[in-house]
């Protein structure tokens, strides 16, 4: 069997070798050609998938490592009879934790009032619920919105106390802190690009916090810019961008924090990736699976600073020494600021790419062992304990 596969899918070799001949390309650059004898193909969000990439080839199994599938035409994959696989819900804990160094950031920065408890989560599947848990459980009074899943949730257990209690998006939208993770859809009563427009935007209260991590496109960025160029202040962490890898620079330059879309890199988040698809590839063919327990990553120590532990702020400086969000947003928004009109797209692509790749290495919480944490307060261990992270026992 041959796979074709994007040569920068996490550990693809380690995963997919053994399943067949893998042919390794860059996945902005995979053509039909490449396919004409091809049985799979496996990608990112990097390359479109639809009739004129597929049709006239050999593929009858299409892979994406990723969460989101707005770059797959998944409707002509099933007219054409191509079985799809997404890798959704792999990168959850990945983006819960770039919310929460988000957080530490603003909040050690002093964009964000200390009581400022208040969260509006639109999207709530995979993301945006584990979010919402994981705020609830830190002591953030959490207000979900989600209509689709309400109206499911209504229809397939109307006896059932629902996991949240799902509210407007007018409430979500008047919260101190507001976290975008839905879907980018273009149509039905539910789509969402655009969601986020000026009339939406300027309900946003005077000092909130808006975290963009789902799609490009779900917010319209020109309102966006508006609101934060003239209207009562917000701050404004955007890691996804309209037209990726293109990067609106006005934009970039006045968000709180800009990243290049690594919201959902971690090692944990593309190995787990990678297993998911090779599971379904592995069943759609019926090949035997040898499955591998390593899920990427090796526990590793952090010690705790003394000086982190000088106020109540230890637990927030924690979190936002291992995310490093400050550094990776400066790095991105000096690099967005230099490119030139008229420059190459494919310049851009690999700049943009370029700067995602460290961000593969990144240890989930639940991977860093804190040592030394003595100093810190009792809650503040236990709040990093419910963050995920393992403390040595305190002697």
């Amino acid at each position: 069997m041959k796979i074709v596969a994007d040569q920068d899918i996490f550990a693809i070799e380690e995963i997919f070798q053994p399943l067949g001949e893998l042919v390794l390309l860059p996945g902005r650059s995979i053509s039909r050609r490449d396919l004409v004898d091809a049985d799979a193909l496996l990608v990112r969000s990097v390359q479109k998938v639809g009739r004129d990439l597929l049709a006239g080839t050999g593929v009858r199994f299409a892979g994406t490592a990723t969460s989101g599938v707005d770059h797959v035409d998944t409707r002509w994959l099933r007219e054409a009879g191509i079985a799809f696989a997404h890798a959704r819900g792999a990168n959850a804990p990945a983006v819960v934790e770039y919310c929460l160094g988000a957080l530490a950031r603003l909040t050690l920065a002093g964009c964000i009032d200390r009581s400022a408890r208040r969260v509006g989560v639109i999207g709530a599947g995979a993301i945006g619920g584990r979010l919402a848990r994981k705020l609830q459980t830190l002591g953030y009074e959490v207000i979900v919105c989600d209509p689709p899943l309400a109206e499911a949730a209504e229809k397939s257990r109307p006896n059932l106390e629902p996991r949240f209690e799902f509210q407007s998006m007018e409430a979500a939208l008047d919260c101190d802190i507001v976290s975008l993770h839905v879907p980018l859809t273009h149509a039905g009563r539910h789509a969402t690009a655009g969601i986020l427009d000026a009339d939406a935007l300027a309900r946003l209260r005077p000092g909130a916090v808006l975290l963009q991590t789902s799609r490009g496109g779900v917010v319209d960025e020109q309102a966006l810019l508006a609101r934060l160029s003239g209207g009562p202040e917000i701050h404004c962490v955007i890691d996804v961008w309209e037209n990726e890898p293109a990067v609106n620079a006005a934009l970039a330059g006045m968000a709180s924090l800009a990243t290049p879309h690594i919201a959902g890199y971690s090692e944990q988040a593309k190995w787990a990736a990678g297993l998911m698809l090779a599971r379904q590839l592995a069943a759609h063919f019926e090949l035997p699976r040898s499955e591998t327990d390593s899920m990427g990553g090796s526990p590793s120590n952090l010690d705790v600073r003394p000086e982190w532990a000088r106020d109540n702020m230890g637990h927030w400086r924690i979190i936002d020494h291992c995310m490093a969000l400050a550094d990776l947003s400066s790095q991105f928004k000096r690099r967005v600021a230099a490119d030139e009109p008229g420059r190459s797209p494919d310049l851009t692509a690999k700049e943009f790419d370029r700067m995602r790749t460290p961000r593969l290495r990144r240890q989930e919480f639940s991977a860093i062992r804190l040592r030394g944490a003595e100093p810190l307060t009792n809650r503040q261990r236990s709040w990093l304990a419910d963050a995920g992270f393992t403390l040595q026992p305190v002697r």
